[in-house]
Order: C-alpha cells, then sequence, then structure tokens
C-alpha cells in the first residue's frame, strides 16, 4: 500500500510540475506577445508622429470645446504662430473677415450633417498677413459617436489665388492707370441702374476725353503721356464718392459713373470739380508742366435714356458736342425729341 501509495503521490507531483511548466511557458509566451504588441504599438505609435511632423501640409486637431490641441510643423510655418502660441487657443484668432456668418454656418452644417467638409479659406498669419488654403475638416467622433476632436487639413493655395487675382485684375482692370476698364464700368453701369429704378434715385455717365493730350504725346514722348493719364486717373478717383466709379475707355477717354443720385446739380458740382482737376498742369519727370484740360459729357438717368448703352452714347455724343464748343467744359446730352 505504501508503494503504491509513493508511486501515486510521485505521479501527481510529475503531472502537477508538468502543468506549472507548461503554465509558465504559456505565462512567458503571452509576455512575450504583450512586449511586442507595445513595441508594435510604440512603433506605430513613433510612425504616426514623425508623419504628422513630416507631411507638407498643415495640420490642425481642435477639441470639441474648439481649442486647439496640436498643430504640426507644417501649419506652424504656414500661420507664422509658434506651436505654444496655437495651443489652448480658439481658432477664431487666425479669422481674416474674408468669411461671413453664412460661410461658417455652411461648414458647420456640413460637419454635423456628414462629419466633413472642404473649401476654400482665407486665415491671417501672426504677422497680419493673409493667406489662402484649401481646408479639409473631419469629425473624430467616440465610441459613443459624440465629436470628439476636429482635425484640418490645410493646403497652402495663396500663390494660386494671388496669380487667379492677377488674371481677374488683367481682365476687368486697366493696366496703365489700375482703374476699372470698359467691361468692369458696363457691369457696375448695369448695378447703378438697377438699383436706381428701385430707388428713384439718379445715375450720371459723364464721357471724358482729354483736350491737348496728342501734343503732350507729340512734344514729351509717350512715357509723358502715360504718366498723364496716371495722374489724371488719381486725381480723378480723389474727388468721386465712395459709391462712384472712374473708368479708362481707353486711349485719354475716361468715364464718371456718378450713382445714387438725388439731383442732377449733385452731378454737376462733381463734374466742375473734375475739370479742375484736370486742368492743373502735371509735372513731369524732368520738372516740365504738361497741360491738358478735359471735355466732358453729361447724361442722366432717367432723364436722358433709360438703357446703359444709349447713355453712354447720348454721354459721347455730348462729349464730342463739348469739344466743338471751345474745350475744357461739361455739355448735356441734348433732349431727346
Amino acid at each position: 500500500m505504501l508503494d503504491i501509495s509513493l508511486a501515486a503521490l510521485a505521479g501527481a507531483l510529475l503531472a502537477a510540475a508538468l502543468t506549472a511548466w507548461l503554465m509558465l511557458r504559456r505565462v512567458a509566451g503571452i509576455s512575450r506577445l504583450l512586449r511586442q504588441r507595445m513595441r508594435s504599438a510604440a512603433a506605430r505609435e513613433h510612425l504616426v508622429a514623425k508623419v504628422f511632423d513630416a507631411t507638407s501640409e498643415g495640420i490642425l486637431v481642435v477639441g470639441r470645446d474648439m481649442r486647439i490641441i496640436e498643430a504640426n510643423r507644417a501649419f506652424v510655418a504656414m500661420s507664422g504662430y509658434a506651436r505654444h502660441e496655437l495651443l489652448g487657443q480658439h481658432p477664431r484668432i487666425m479669422q481674416s473677415g474674408k468669411q461671413n456668418a453664412e460661410f461658417y454656418k455652411a461648414m458647420w452644417q456640413g460637419l454635423l450633417g456628414t462629419g466633413q467638409w472642404q473649401g476654400k479659406v482665407w486665415d491671417r498669419r501672426s504677422d497680419g498677413s493673409l493667406f489662402a488654403a484649401h481646408l479639409t475638416l473631419s469629425t473624430v467622433r467616440d465610441e459613443q459617436g459624440k465629436a470628439q476632436h476636429y482635425f484640418g487639413l490645410f493646403t497652402d493655395i495663396t500663390e494660386e489665388c494671388a496669380r487667379q487675382e492677377e488674371i481677374e485684375q488683367m481682365a476687368f482692370m486697366d493696366p496703365l492707370t489700375r482703374l476699372p476698364n470698359r467691361r468692369l464700368m458696363e457691369d457696375r453701369l448695369q448695378q447703378a441702374l438697377a438699383f436706381a429704378a428701385r430707388t428713384g434715385k439718379l445715375v450720371a455717365v459723364c464721357v471724358m476725353d482729354l483736350d491737348g493730350f496728342k501734343e503732350v504725346n507729340d512734344t514729351f514722348g509717350h512715357e509723358a503721356g502715360d504718366a498723364v493719364l496716371v495722374e489724371v486717373a488719381g486725381r480723378l478717383q480723389q474727388l468721386v464718392r465712395a459709391n462712384d466709379t472712374v473708368a479708362r475707355l481707353g486711349g485719354d477717354e475716361f468715364v464718371l459713373l456718378l450713382a445714387g443720385l438725388n439731383d442732377v446739380g449733385e452731378a454737376e458740382e462733381i463734374v466742375e470739380r473734375a475739370l479742375a482737376a484736370v486742368r492743373a498742369p502735371v509735372r513731369l519727370a524732368d520738372g516740365q508742366p504738361a497741360l491738358v484740360s478735359a471735355s466732358i459729357g453729361l447724361a442722366v438717368f432717367p432723364h436722358d435714356a433709360q438703357l446703359a448703352q444709349d447713355l453712354l452714347r447720348r454721354s459721347d455724343a455730348a462729349m464730342y458736342a463739348a469739344k466743338r464748343q471751345g474745350r475744357d467744359r461739361c455739355q448735356r446730352a441734348q433732349a431727346r425729341a
């Protein structure tokens, strides 16, 4: 019996030892697996951090309280703010004022609806200058589906927007004087007429041609002529009101578009100031004075014409009548039959 008991005990001890050894092996395996996974997670975290800072796009992470919690190097360079200056701040510190309330309303509707929004934004750098970016916003939600963070990806398009604005300016602005050209003036005339029709206000179209400009070119050269045009353009801009337009149609021909007038007398007063401004000598680069004057034709909506092209045509005819009558004067469009 004793031998049997000892044998059974030895077998039990051996089984227990084997079980313990197997358990230790399993624990050791689990421990190695955990260490590997921890190393893998750390490696992934390190990789994500490197990508976050190495990407050329600006990245901004905002908490649900709308406070900035992270910004990468590209965004720091784009915005001009140091990272510590951004952390904890509301993104509104960069608002440029070029987007209105409706813009931000649409942005939040997209974020709350689909969790994403993208579009062009203008923001302000730390030095006050503006930069444009294509912005993609995404909502990061927790396990319950609640918004936890907002993730913004910024692609700098400032140079692209500047080139586009330059192209648009070339289409609508006179390259020498930087005044609106005929195309832009006609668009503004249509807007002024529509406003006047609703409000009962008057609109005056004043076509202006410079007297003696050919003589300036012949005597002093075309560079002097260009200088005269630039100077006259600047003088005219200074004497009109904020809602008026001074345009150059080409050559030495200008247009004053006077909108929202209460009576014809307001237009006549501005025209008299324009005549005085143009006839004042223009000092050229060598100190020589260049002398020009202006012949102006005045046509008023709705008295002289109803349509934009008719106003321009009647004002142009009146301008030539002013030239025939001695120049340096304004002639009102003749009464319609």
